[in-house]
């Protein structure tokens, strides 16, 4: 009646779209932290909406790591997961451990052997910001 029961995705064009094959997929998809590696699109959440890339979009992939010192505690990590189109970051998923990232490093290049790993800074030394 209101809708709930339908799956809707974000894609990297920001337009929301219910389509029955990403559903099918989504549901179907391996899970790997907050991400879902599914036969037509990686899938993730975030701020509650549901977000999904074709692998064709991914450019480049790799791992970002960042610390946090709260005080009179010792210092822990977080890992970040970067896809890149183009020269352009477009999404950053946080994880708690770094395997997560590495299985989905893994098996995106499964997956898709064309998507490259590893950060290239840019050639004028400023990091390209999200989209």
């Amino acid at each position: 009646m209101f809708g709930f029961g339908k799956l809707r995705f974000r894609g990297v064009d920001k337009k929301t779209v219910h389509n029955p094959a990403y559903s099918d997929d989504y549901n179907n998809a391996e899970v790997i932290g907050r991400v879902r590696l599914g036969s037509l699109c990686l899938y993730y959440s975030d701020l509650g909406r549901k977000h999904y890339v074709p692998y064709e979009h991914i450019d480049r992939s790799f791992t970002r790591i960042s610390e946090c010192q709260p005080d009179d505690s010792p210092a822990y990590y977080y890992y970040r997961l970067i896809l890149v189109h183009g020269d352009q970051e477009f999404a950053n998923l946080i994880f708690n451990k770094e395997e997560d990232v590495d299985r989905i490093h893994a098996r995106l290049k499964e997956i898709r052997p064309e998507i490259k790993y590893g950060y290239i800074p840019p050639a004028d030394g400023k990091r390209r910001r999200f989209s």
